[in-house]
């Protein structure tokens, strides 16, 4: 129970960074000229199953170089193994893999006791 909710921790930190930047840009279509769901949705649906794999240290939006959003799903270390393990696309948009290393929480914060 304390690694779930140190990676919902996580993973609220860093979609709160991911929105402050700003994400902007295209809506992704389903490729029949409709639109994809939408990102915050499929990414909630989603962040449970994907951090419950070993390795996967949070899930966030971002945005690719061109603007479009996207899900970015960080982990500990980028192996070939894991990313197979992962999706290219949820809900229609796309999905970028990026090594974060190992994510602790402040001291202070998340429900853990000091001292």
């Amino acid at each position: 129970m304390r690694r779930s909710i140190l990676q919902g921790l996580q993973a609220a930190a860093l979609v709160s960074l991911v929105f402050l930047a700003g994400c902007g840009g295209k809506t992704p279509s389903n490729g029949r000229g409709m639109p994809a769901q939408d990102i915050k949705t499929v990414m909630e649906a989603h962040a449970p199953e994907l951090l419950a794999i070993e390795g996967v240290t949070a899930v966030a939006i971002g945005a690719l170089d061109d603007g479009t959003p996207c899900i970015k799903i960080y982990m500990v270390e980028r192996t070939d193994r894991l990313v197979r393990r992962l999706p290219r696309t949820l809900g229609g948009h796309p999905v970028v893999v990026e090594e974060s290393g190992v994510i602790r929480p402040m001291p202070g914060a998340g429900g853990e006791a000091e001292g």
